[in-house]
């Protein structure tokens, strides 16, 4: 429980409701573990015709009281009180099941909140590192976990405690009053004893939980993934194994959750043997002790009702187990390190100029072999810079480097001269437009996708970059145009389509530097012929960087660098490149 401590912070915004849960709780207790008890004690015997000295006690309260009363109307009043005691426990009951599921929820809510900003912050080696539906079970699953927790399994550990002791009070009431001691001494020493079997599954509960929890975010990693690669899938007829795969996958699931249930269900049925053997124990000293059937069955009850919680503690033993598990799984994120953390004073960013410099810069994906080894170079403001070299020679991980996505393990990236981790994050890569070889569209319209570029942009604006980007006609070919929904990640939309949306980001975005990454791979020819007269337009006066394999794509660029096992090799206009280096030149004759 102490680890669940932290998380208690998200009951503050709705502490009141969550006290009032309590207090209900409290009043279902007293209704629960004395009213009924005491109701079997003293109405009962009223009812029929039998004596017990609290039933004299309320028979002469009520004449006292209510004198003008028949007998008929002291019967129906008696027989009330059966109701009234209902109605209280109900009432609160309800009560307290309502507010404290509600403060739940906003204990979730918040959680998720946290976990979705906590993963928005975090730099893009995390995601390396990490499986998409395995993130997003933790998301969604394991924060579940910890409301169930944090709100409902704090409330039992609330009221059902106050329900045993309710409970466990009349019968050391009643003992004391028959001089009975020894009855409540038997059955107050039966209640430890059903802890034995709850602290021995809890052991077992607690790898099981966490297996569980590792096998469920499988689940969901290969779930995303299938989901999201049905054409390859198709092509390469994987269905088979991909449906064998899950299976085995949710077979672990099914195994570790029927002996999470088997863990759990032990508990119960251990916990009524030990208390039907106290139980038993206090019968028979209670019947050589003449006590009456009126009152054991009053002392029965309350025994009753202070074995149950002992019952339901021992699931609420179980279920923090399973919430360790799941905090271990969220706290890889919660505790994440923010590997590229925000200048602390940072230094103001207004418009840039556009001039990049590297200087002695080498990287490595953690802590592995250099991608990049000491590179140095400048770009001018305004030049159209071309990133050429075979897969792997680090050229997408050179242009990474600018915005921030990673940050250099060795020298410095300047912008304008200065060092981009001076600047917030924020205002260095509003400087950036970044048009990826697949870029990915939100379930939204066509019209706010391309207002992400700049999301204060009027609708003029987003129609007059749509056109740069010679997109314009295609969208207003759509059912709804600009207002057509584009389906999830754009998949209503061509490759080129998308692109070409893209590129309208990028011109309503407006910023003095351009990343382009492999744009135009991807793209039939027809698609190409658009985008390369959309990328003419949007490079001129922006210092552009053009990464790409195919000549076509490079052909307006004003300098190339050439780059090869993580290493500037060459650096040139294409004239002097072709005749003097072969890299290039044979990218250059596949054209």
């Amino acid at each position: 429980m102490k680890r669940l401590l932290p998380y208690f912070r998200y009951l503050r915004s709705v502490k009141w409701h969550f006290i009032v849960g309590l207090l209900s709780a409290l009043i279902y207790a007293g209704a629960t573990g004395a009213g009924l008890p005491l109701m079997t004690k003293v109405v009962f015997p009223v009812l029929f015709k039998s004596q017990s000295p609290e039933s004299l006690w309320y028979q002469k309260w009520m004449a006292t009281n209510l004198a003008q009363l028949t007998q008929d109307q002291l019967l129906l009043i008696s027989v009330l009180w059966i109701p009234l005691i209902f109605i209280v426990r109900s009432a609160a009951g309800y009560a307290n099941a309502y507010l404290i599921n509600y403060c739940g929820f906003r204990v979730l809510e918040g959680l998720r909140m946290d976990i979705f900003s906590k993963l928005q912050a975090l730099p893009l080696s995390f995601y390396h590192r990490h499986k998409a539906g395995d993130l997003i079970a933790r998301l969604t699953g394991d924060a579940e976990v910890i409301r169930q927790v944090i709100a409902q399994t704090s409330n039992d550990l609330i009221k059902q405690p106050a329900v045993m002791v309710f409970a466990l009070g009349y019968v050391v009431y009643e003992s004391v009053q028959k001089d009975g001691t020894f009855v409540a001494l038997i059955a107050l020493l039966s209640i430890p004893l059903c802890v034995l079997p709850i602290r021995m599954l809890g052991k077992k509960l607690a790898r099981r939980a966490r297996s569980l929890q590792a096998n469920q975010g499988g689940v969901s990693a290969m779930l995303v993934e299938s989901i999201s690669s049905p054409l390859e899938i198709r092509a390469y007829n994987l269905q088979e194994r991909q449906k064998s795969a899950f299976n085995e996958r949710i077979r672990r699931v099914l195994k570790d959750s029927m002996k999470i249930v088997k863990g759990r269900q032990a508990i119960s049925p251990s916990i009524e043997v030990v208390a039907a053997l106290g139980f038993s124990v206090a019968l028979y000293f209670g019947v050589r002790n003449n006590m009456t059937q009126t009152e054991f069955l009053a002392l029965g009850m309350a025994l009753f009702f202070a074995y149950e919680p002992v019952k339901k503690l021992g699931n609420i033993h179980s279920q923090l187990k399973q919430a360790e598990a799941a905090l271990d799984r969220i706290e890889v994120i919660l505790n994440a390190e923010e590997t590229l953390p925000n200048a602390t004073s940072p230094v103001p960013l207004g418009r840039a100029r556009g001039e990049v410099g590297f200087s002695g810069v080498s990287f490595s994906y953690d802590e592995g072999a250099r991608v990049l080894h000491n590179v140095s170079t400048s770009i001018s403001q305004g030049e159209c810079v071309a990133l050429v070299g075979p897969s792997g020679a680090g050229k997408t991980t050179f242009a990474n480097l600018i915005p921030r996505f990673y940050d250099a393990v060795e020298g410095i990236v300047t912008l304008d001269g200065v060092d981009v981790r001076s600047f917030s994050k924020h205002d260095l890569r509003r400087q950036i437009a970044v048009v990826p070889q697949m870029p990915v569209l939100f379930n939204d319209t066509i019209l706010e996708n391309i207002r992400l570029g700049r999301e204060e942009a009027t609708d003029d604006e987003v129609v007059a970059a749509a056109k740069s980007a010679h997109a314009h006609d295609f969208i207003l070919a759509q059912e709804d145009g600009y207002n057509t929904f584009v389906g999830e990640r754009g998949g209503s939309l061509s490759g080129g389509q998308r692109q070409r949306i893209a590129l309208a980001r990028a011109f309503l975005k407006d910023a003095p530097i351009l990343i382009l990454d492999e744009a135009t791979s991807a793209l039939d020819t027809e698609s190409e012929a658009m985008v390369q007269k959309a990328l003419r337009a949007l490079v001129r006066g922006r210092t552009t960087f053009i990464i790409a394999h195919r000549f076509s794509t490079i052909s307006f660029a004003t300098r190339i660098l050439v780059f090869d096992r993580g290493q500037i090799v060459q650096d040139g206009c294409h004239e002097s490149l072709r005749d003097k280096d072969s890299i290039y030149r044979m990218m250059a004759t596949a054209g």
